[in-house]
């Protein structure tokens, strides 16, 4: 009897089992499809940019439906909340946003993430600590302070991160906090990523009113970023301040130094300009030929499309119809010559070719060159140019000096010598040489044909002294 009975709660024991393991796989199997289906409806709205935002709130909604922990969907549908409150004009009504970003935080604490996403939605809905549901607002302050307090959080669960560093010193600035606090935490996020310099240069320009020497101060700039910071201010107009903390680099790369430069010839400032560009090391500097001041003037050497150098080099600049080619047919001299082939339907002014030296005031230039010409057809022929760089912007202060070569002839067969001569003014700094085709009166302005130009060489004109 005894042996029955224990073999009847045996069995029994094994149906119970077998009924709580058959309940138990399909509870986890439900809830792996919930998690499923949870997951796959957060990310189509990720998969489907263009789905209308109320759209999005449904999808969201029916996955936090399905899984209320899903971290993801409810940061998710905050960001949309507070997306759809702004869009209304509704900055105020956000408080599901702050409920889901709580959450998220609740479920997991140790990811600064969601502590920045926290801090985002009390700082962007004016929101404070006591707006939060109790049970979720932790140790946060009640007052206007929660925001700073989450950013902390995530400051101290990732204090290397450029993020973490950012968003707390973007919040004090906001905030009308600490300002020097809050450039503690720039510089700090800047040390991290140092390409981010020109975001946080915007907002010290905006600190401190354009203020060169207190922005120094509050970036304190590393060798890494005071060349960029040189640059934005020069080319915030601040020149002297730029060339001052130019004077503090060691050794400015090539690519820095041509920004640089660039960015006072912008101004106007020739003379800095090229020593700053004779200052860098450049291992394929391009210097002036013989007998003439500028560069590569045979077109023998490599010219590159659309160059950037400041000086000494040509800059090519071809567009839609012009097109630019070194040719190796019939040169003047050497072995190729510089062409360009029109075909331009349009009323359109063009700079093809152009290269700037430097240059010393109340002088006399001279230019002379070769041309050759075929087919062209306009009512504006291009023609080359010599001419003060900043007497197009300023006439008077550079004594206007500019010369140009009758517009080249249609059909020039054979090589034939063309020569320009120039007095510059009493401010003027450099020299540019340039191949243009000027716009014309008439709205229709086609162009057509070739040319080409060969043995360009300028100087100092013969007995040429200051004053005559």
């Amino acid at each position: 009897m005894r042996g029955a009975t224990m073999a009847w709660l045996s069995r029994g024991s094994r149906v119970l089992l077998a009924l709580l393991a058959t309940i138990g796989g399909a509870w986890l199997a439900w809830a792996i499809i919930r998690s499923a289906v949870s997951e796959s409806l957060t990310s189509s709205v990720e998969r489907l940019p263009g789905l209308a935002l109320e759209g999005q709130r449904e999808a969201l909604d029916r996955a936090i439906a399905y899984q209320p922990n899903d971290v993801t969907a409810r940061l998710r549908r905050a960001s949309l909340e507070m997306a759809l409150a702004a869009e209304a004009g509704e900055s105020a009504d956000a408080g599901r946003a702050l409920t889901d970003v709580a959450w998220a935080v609740r479920l997991a604490p140790a990811d600064y993430r969601n502590w920045l996403a926290l801090g985002r939605a009390l700082d962007r809905t004016g929101a404070r600590g006591r707006d939060l549901p109790a049970d979720l607002r932790g140790d946060l302050p009640l007052d206007e302070t929660a925001a700073r307090a989450a950013f902390t959080r995530a400051l101290a669960l990732a204090p290397n991160y450029f993020e973490t560093h950012w968003a707390l010193g973007n919040h004090l600035l906001r905030s009308g906090g600490d300002r020097d606090a809050a450039f503690r935490q720039m510089r700090a996020a800047l040390a991290v990523r140092p390409g981010a310099f020109p975001l946080i240069f915007d907002y010290a320009w905006s600190s401190y009113r354009g203020d060169a020497a207190a922005i120094a101060d509050a970036l304190a700039p590393s060798p890494e970023v005071l060349a960029r910071m040189a640059i934005l201010l020069v080319r915030r107009n601040q020149p002297q301040a730029g060339l001052d903390l130019w004077a503090r680099l060691a050794a400015p790369g090539p690519q820095e130094g041509r920004e640089f430069a660039n960015s006072l010839i912008a101004l106007g400032r020739y003379a800095e300009a090229y020593r700053i560009w004779q200052s860098i090391e450049l291992p394929d500097r391009p210097s002036p030929d013989d007998d003439s001041l500028l560069a590569n003037g045979d077109f023998e050497e490599r010219v590159a499309l659309h160059s950037t150098a400041p000086f000494h080099e040509w800059r090519i600049q071809p567009g839609t119809g012009v097109r630019v080619t070194l040719d190796r047919q019939d040169p003047y001299a050497g072995s190729q010559s510089l062409r360009v082939s029109f075909k331009l339907e349009s009323n359109q002014a063009a700079t093809i070719a152009s290269q700037t030296i430097p240059a010393l005031p109340n002088r006399s230039y001279c230019l002379r060159f070769f041309l050759r010409t075929k087919g062209l057809m306009s009512l504006s022929l291009p023609r080359l140019e010599l001419l003060d760089p900043v007497a197009e912007r300023d006439l008077g202060r550079s004594g206007g000096a500019y010369a140009a070569t009758p517009p080249f002839p249609a059909e020039l067969a054979e090589w034939g010598e063309q020569s320009l001569r120039v007095r510059t003014g009493p401010a003027t700094t450099a020299l540019t040489v340039r191949l243009q085709r000027p716009p014309c009166a008439d709205p229709f302005c086609a162009i057509e044909g070739r040319i080409w130009l060969d043995s360009l060489s300028l100087t100092l004109c013969p007995g040429a002294a200051p004053g005559r």
